[in-house]
Order: structure tokens, then C-alpha cells, then sequence
């Protein structure tokens, strides 16, 4: 469980730090075609940008990471890859907007489906990545109730294959003498 609350505030870092590289190329892409449709001179002389300006790129980022969230979800990466993932990114949109009601709802709305793939790895035995999706979800509710009966069941089968690990080394001694 410890492994969890120390993954947690690296995976935010990366999440807040990939967030802001977004906004900064969506705030470079947005200057560039500002200098381009004026001629450069303008934005040039101004000095810097204007708080519109900056509010413009926040946006711009949040739709940015809605639309990677949105491709995401098209391309049935709710949790997985990690980095690279509908859930990642929503998380990412409340991180800079925590009011977003359509991260909120996108986020609400796939939780099932995203249960259901963290089912199957943990009945598939990967038991690590069920771990990391389990927690990436509960950054999202930690307290749903779907999540806590996940991980009961990811401990009851890291509990199994334990034992079967054990059983097998006790074979292999008692084979060896």
C-alpha cells in the first residue's frame, strides 16, 4: 500500500509537468500564428502577452488535452498505456481546470469500462499493472466502491500466487534435498 501513496505525488508531478509542456506548445503554436497573421511587427512591439493572451493558451491546453483524452477513448486507452491514456489525460484537465464538467463527466462515464479492463488483468494474473490502474483510478474517486472490491480482489490473487510461488520453492528444496 505504501507503494501506492509514493507513486502517487510522481505520477501527479509527471502529469502536472506534461500539462504544462502541452500549454507551452499551445501558447507557442498560438504566438506563431499570431506573428504570422500579423506580420510579426505587432506582437513584436507589444513586449509580452496580455492576460487574454495567457488565459487563451490555458484553454487552449485544456482542449488539447480533452481532444488526446477524447482520441484516447476512441482507441480504447481508458488506463493503459501509462502516460498515454484517456484517464491520465482527463486527470490532467482537472489538474489545471478542477471544474470541467466534461473531464468530470468523461471521467464518471468510463469508470466501469475502465473496471472491467483492471478485472480481466487481474484474472489474467498482471498483477502490477491492475496496481497502477487501481491507484490512477482512485486519484479519481478514492473512495468508489468498484475500486475497493478491485483491490480486495487484487489482494486476494497477489495472496494466491504467493503461495503457489511458495509451494513451488518448497517442490524444488525438497527435490534438491
Amino acid at each position: 500500500m505504501s507503494k501506492l501513496h509514493l507513486a502517487a505525488p510522481s505520477r501527479r508531478a509527471a502529469i502536472i509537468a506534461a500539462a504544462a509542456v502541452v500549454v507551452v506548445a499551445a501558447a507557442a503554436a498560438g504566438a506563431s500564428m499570431h506573428l504570422h497573421r500579423t506580420g510579426g511587427a505587432s506582437a513584436l512591439d507589444t513586449g509580452g502577452t496580455t492576460p487574454a493572451a495567457s488565459d487563451d493558451a490555458g484553454s487552449s491546453g485544456v482542449d488539447i488535452l480533452l481532444g488526446l483524452a477524447r482520441e484516447a477513448t476512441r482507441d480504447g486507452r481508458l488506463v493503459s498505456p501509462q502516460g498515454n491514456n484517456a484517464y491520465e489525460y482527463y486527470l490532467s484537465v482537472i489538474q489545471l481546470e478542477p471544474t470541467n464538467a466534461t473531464a468530470q463527466d468523461a471521467l464518471r462515464e468510463t469508470l466501469p469500462f475502465a473496471a472491467q479492463e483492471i478485472e480481466q488483468l487481474i484474472n489474467r494474473r498482471q498483477l502490477d499493472e491492475a496496481r497502477r490502474e487501481i491507484a490512477l483510478l482512485r486519484d479519481y474517486d478514492a473512495t468508489n466502491y468498484t475500486l475497493i472490491i478491485l483491490g480486495a480482489k487484487l489482494d486476494a490473487q497477489q495472496q494466491v500466487v504467493t503461495a503457489e510461488d511458495e509451494a513451488k520453492a518448497d517442490a524444488m528444496r525438497r527435490r534438491n534435498g
